[in-house]
């Protein structure tokens, strides 16, 4: 299975579209097809946040390492979700208040249940 066709499939376990994973880079919807159809390859960058999104190795995505363990990732993604990660992503102070609150979070939730 090539790149694009591993892209493909994770995309859409998904449910997403490629605007949706566009939207997620801050590339194009044309670019993703093109990684799909495998007329362009991603960035060490891309792959890095492709894994990381994905959670496969980078190995899992280029195809050195054949497992990808993927009926563990039954998690379903907005474009709600979506856009609040990228404004996250591009505001560290905001994303550092977030996760440092996280432990809070977590205890309140364990209250509530």
């Amino acid at each position: 299975m090539t790149f694009g066709e591993k892209l493909k499939l994770l995309r859409y376990e998904k449910g997403l579209t490629q605007d949706d994973i566009g939207y997620l880079l801050n590339v194009t919807k044309s670019c993703i097809s093109c990684y799909e159809s495998g007329t362009r390859q991603p960035s060490l960058d891309i792959l890095i946040q492709l894994a990381s999104y994905f959670r496969v190795s980078i190995d899992f995505l280029i195809g050195i390492e054949s497992c990808d363990n993927s009926k563990k990732r039954e998690v379903k993604i907005t474009r709600k979700d979506l856009q609040l990660i990228k404004e996250l992503k591009n505001n560290p102070v905001v994303y550092k208040d977030i996760i440092e609150d996280i432990p809070n979070s977590i205890q309140k939730i364990k209250e509530v249940f």
